[in-house]
C-alpha cells in the first residue's frame, strides 16, 4: 500500500528553493575522462580528420528529433565483501548533451527520493526510494533488469525521457583518479569523521581528517573525500563531489598531449569499469560531441531542490518530489542549452523597484548573472503589463523571457529606432520593461516577506 504524504508547501514559499548549481555526483568524472580520451584517440589514429566529421553517427543525432540525448549515470554503493551482488545506486544523475548547441547539463537526482515504482506485472504502483529502486529491477525478474525499471521510474516520476544508461561502481571510479595521477583539490572546510567506513561492516572504521588548504588525493582518497557524510546537510556532500568532479576534469584537460599507451590503458579501465548499453559504434559519436563542449558550459542543477523531507509511517526518512517544480528544473536545464547558445544580453528597467527579485528570480532559471544588468526607467512612469522589446532577433532568450513572466505576446515587440534611447548597455540584445502585474506573482510576493522577515 502507498502511503498517503502529507501536502507540500505552497509554490510562493518554494519558488526560491528551485534551481541550485551543484555537481550531481562524482561519477561523472570517470564518464567524462573516457569521453575525452576516445576522442583523443580518434586524433591519434585519423590526425586532423576526426570522427566528428563523419555523417549522423548513431547515438548522437539519430537519438533525438532535436539532437539532444539523455544518459541516465548510476553509480553502485558496491562493498569489496558484496561481490558482483545488485546493489542500491549511491549516485544517479541524468547527463543531457545538446549536439546544436555544444553544451551539456547534468541533473542530479537525490537518492533518498520517493518514488512510485511499476510492480513487474504493469498493474499499479507502490513508493520506495529511487536508490533501492535498480537492485529491486536486478532481484524481481522485472523485463529489462534494473536498467529498465530505473529509466521506466524516472520517465514516470520526472517527465525526463532516457536514451541510454550507463552504470558504474566506484573500483572503476579509483582506478581511472590513479590512472591521472591523482588530483589536487582545494579543501575549503576542515572535514573530520572519526567512523567513516569504506565497506560499512561493523566495528570497520577508517578516520578521515582533511585540513583547509591545497590537498593531492589519490583515487581512494578523492572517493573518501567525496563519499563521507561529515556536514550539516547533503548539500555539502554534493560540493565536495562538485570539487572531485571538475578537478579530474582539470587534470584530464591538462594531459592533453599524453603518450597513446597511457590513454589506450585509461579507456581499457573504463570499459572494464562500466556497464551501458551505448555500443562500440556509438561511443566514439558521443566522444566527438563531448570534445567539442568546454567544461565551463556545463550546467549542473539537482533535483534536491524541488523536495521536502518526510517520514513514512513505516518510520523512513525520505524526501517527497513535487512534480510541479521538477518539471520547471528540467524545463530549465533544457533550455538553458540554447540560452548558452544566444548568449543575449538582457536589461530589466523598472521605475518603482522589483529588478533584483526579477533578476534573482531570472536566474534560477538559466539566465547567468553577467547577463542581466538592472536600469531605471527614465521617465518614472508605471506600466501596468510588462513588456519585451527585442532588439537583436535572439527569439529563444525572447520567448523564455515571455514564459517565466507570463508576457503575452501583444506586449512583445522588435525595437525601432525611438527604442534606442532606452538602452544603458551598448551590448543589450532585450529589454524587459516591468509592470504592475508582476507584484502578484509568487516569486515577488515570496521575496518581499523574505524581506519584511
Amino acid at each position: 500500500m502507498s502511503a498517503n504524504p502529507p501536502p507540500l508547501p505552497s509554490s510562493a514559499t518554494r519558488q526560491r528553493l528551485i534551481v541550485a548549481l551543484v555537481g550531481a555526483g562524482i561519477l561523472i568524472a570517470s564518464i567524462w575522462l573516457a569521453l575525452i580520451v576516445v576522442s583523443r584517440i580518434d586524433e591519434i589514429f585519423l590526425p586532423g580528420q576526426g570522427i566528428s566529421g563523419l555523417p549522423a553517427l548513431p547515438g548522437v543525432q539519430q537519438d533525438s528529433a532535436e539532437g539532444q540525448v539523455n544518459i541516465l549515470v548510476m553509480g553502485l554503493d558496491r562493498r569489496p565483501h558484496e561481490g558482483n551482488a545488485p546493489t542500491r545506486t549511491d549516485t544517479m544523475f541524468v547527463l543531457t548533451i545538446d549536439e546544436a548547441s555544444k553544451t551539456a547539463g547534468i541533473l542530479g537526482i537525490p537518492r533518498d527520493s520517493w518514488v512510485e515504482v511499476p510492480f513487474r506485472d504493469g498493474e499499479g504502483f507502490d513508493n520506495a526510494r529511487v536508490n533501492t529502486v535498480y537492485a529491486r529491477g536486478e532481484t524481481s525478474g522485472y523485463d529489462g533488469g534494473g536498467p529498465r525499471l530505473v529509466k521506466e521510474v524516472i520517465e514516470h516520476n520526472f517527465g525526463i525521457p532516457i536514451d541510454h544508461f550507463v552504470i558504474i561502481d566506484f573500483a572503476g571510479f579509483v582506478e581511472v583518479i590513479d590512472e591521472l595521477g591523482g588530483i589536487d583539490v582545494y579543501v575549503t572546510e576542515e572535514v573530520y569523521d572519526p567512523t567513516y567506513s569504506r565497506t560499512e561492516l561493523p566495528g570497520d572504521y577508517y578516520p578521515l581528517s582533511f585540513e583547509v588548504g591545497e590537498h593531492h588525493m589519490d583515487g581512494q582518497t578523492a572517493l573518501d573525500y567525496s563519499r563521507t557524510r561529515f556536514g550539516n546537510s547533503d548539500l555539502d556532500r554534493i560540493q565536495r563531489q562538485q570539487q572531485v568532479i571538475f578537478a579530474a576534469i582539470d587534470k584530464a584537460l591538462e594531459q592533453r598531449l599524453l603518450s597513446f599507451d597511457t590513454l589506450t590503458s585509461l579507456w581499457g579501465k573504463y570499459k572494464d569499469a562500466i556497464v551501458t548499453d551505448i555500443n562500440d559504434l556509438q561511443a566514439p559519436g558521443f566522444a566527438a560531441l563531448a570534445a567539442q563542449i568546454d567544461p565551463t558550459r556545463i550546467t549542473a542543477l539537482s533535483l534536491a531542490s524541488a523536495t521536502v523531507p518526510y517520514t513514512t509511517p513505516f518510520g523512513e526518512d525520505v524526501l517527497l518530489v513535487d512534480k510541479e517544480i521538477v518539471q520547471q528544473l528540467v524545463a530549465a536545464l533544457f533550455s538553458d542549452q540554447r540560452l548558452t547558445k544566444e548568449a543575449a544580453h538582457v536589461e530589466v528597467h523598472s521605475s518603482y523597484g522589483l529588478t533584483e527579485e526579477v533578476m534573482e528570480y531570472l536566474a534560477q532559471y538559466g539566465f547567468a548573472a553577467g547577463s542581466l544588468s538592472a536600469a531605471i526607467t527614465a521617465d518614472g512612469s508605471v506600466n501596468q503589463l510588462t513588456e519585451i522589446i527585442d532588439f537583436t532577433g535572439k527569439s529563444h532568450t525572447v520567448e523564455r523571457l515571455a514564459d517565466l513572466l507570463e508576457v503575452g505576446p501583444d506586449q512583445i515587440r522588435s525595437a525601432d529606432e525611438s527604442d534606442q534611447a532606452l538602452i544603458t548597455n551598448g551590448d543589450t540584445d532585450v529589454i524587459v520593461i516591468l509592470g504592475a502585474d508582476l507584484l502578484a506573482r509568487d516569486f515577488v510576493v515570496d521575496a518581499q516577506e523574505r524581506q519584511e522577515s
